[in-house]
């Protein structure tokens, strides 16, 4: 639904090739670099209440006018809208969607550290607050931490905290009815691993980790294939304990002590489904009432030995913003792994796009 994230570039790529014809939302962004596809066939506007029932309300009207067959959604908002869509008698069947009882534990940070401890998988050291007791968790756990609002995306709502003295400055930054928690922080390498469920069922999966600790929030610049089997079981744990159906994300910590610990549920796809993709994992096929099995997410791979991605966009704002040291660290990202990148030769359209948007890129470094 949501054209703009990376992983829209997954489902169009995946569907587009499977011979499928493909319609994208769009918001108010003026730049639709995904829409350019010569896969999509359609571009509506559809603007977001962001009240999940009217939105729900609007887009089935919507499906119902134009008989669309599958609605994917992409961000963790899309994910709500389709959760209540999919309680509709007649079109519900067409929203590719879990639960909004599973949705809500997914997009709250308080519901998946007592889920991951109901289901034995590692948390930082948490504790669920107010403003007045926040003082004495972050006592007990200690510096650095993290304040979080629970129901926040990403990194909005999330402040690091190394000292008492910031706890106040950082409460007036959360809305006042913000359920809270305090985290200690936890030291390792970030991890993913994204998949793609049907009713509890992981059908495919596909594990990665951070090349290097930046504060592009999002999707990474670079990325690197993680050999980590135990990612994959901690998905599975979760997808069946929610009973889950669609696309999902988990954001961790793989830490030398504590092992991977479990920080976010995301209730879609990553946008690493492209690099996985690229290696042959067709998650997004998942979406496709005729997948059934772990063997229907298989694709020709265009990059079978890929070990590290490149995403172009991402990489650009970094070099933009990092200049001639972050330009280093790109070049030897090139020479230190085999790399596949968000670049597709057989879409035109898509390619075009891109390169138009790497040029005006390079110009404003200058």
């Amino acid at each position: 639904m949501t054209e703009a994230w990376q992983s829209a570039l997954a489902c169009i790529q995946s569907l587009g090739r499977r011979g499928h014809e493909i319609h994208v939302l769009v918001g108010n962004d003026p730049e639709l670099l995904n829409a350019k596809s010569s896969w999509v066939k359609g571009v509506t506007r559809f603007p977001r209440s962001m009240k999940a029932e009217g939105d729900a309300k609007a887009l089935l009207d919507f499906v119902e006018e134009r008989g669309f067959d599958i609605v994917i959604p992409i961000s963790d908002y899309d994910a709500e809208i389709a959760a209540v869509a999919r309680e509709h008698p007649q079109l519900g069947e067409r929203f590719v969607s879990s639960s909004s009882d599973a949705i809500a534990v997914a997009r709250s940070r308080n519901r998946t550290v007592e889920l991951a401890r109901k289901l034995g998988i590692g948390v930082p050291p948490t504790e669920f607050v107010t403003r007045e007791t926040a003082a004495k968790a972050l006592e007990k756990l200690g510096f650095p931490a993290y304040l979080k609002a629970s129901s926040s995306t990403g990194s909005f709502g999330v402040q690091r905290l190394s000292t008492m003295d910031q706890l106040e400055q950082a409460l007036a930054k959360l809305p006042e009815d913000a359920e809270i928690q305090v985290q200690q922080e936890v030291t390792g390498v970030s991890h993913g691993v994204t998949g793609f469920c049907r009713h509890g069922e992981v059908l495919g999966s596909f594990a990665f980790r951070h090349a290097y600790k930046t504060n592009l929030g999002g999707a990474q610049a670079h990325l690197l294939l993680a050999d980590e089997p135990q990612l994959h079981d901690i998905l599975g744990k979760v997808a069946r304990e929610l009973d889950w159906h669609g696309g999902i994300d988990l954001d961790l910590i793989v830490s030398p002590e504590h092992g991977p610990v479990l920080l976010e549920i995301n209730p879609r796809l990553s946008g690493t489904a492209v690099f996985a993709l690229k290696r042959g994992v067709d998650l997004p096929a998942g979406y496709l009432p005729t997948s059934t099995s772990p063997e229907d997410l298989q694709a020709a791979p265009l990059n079978p030995n890929a070990t590290g991605f490149i995403n172009i966009p991402r990489e650009m704002i970094l070099l933009q913003a990092g200049g001639k040291k972050m330009r280093e660290i790109a070049l030897g990202f090139r020479r230190q792994h085999k790399c596949a990148d968000s670049w597709f030769a057989n879409d035109p359209g898509y390619s075009r796009a891109l390169f138009n948007a790497v040029q005006v890129g390079w110009l404003r470094q200058g």
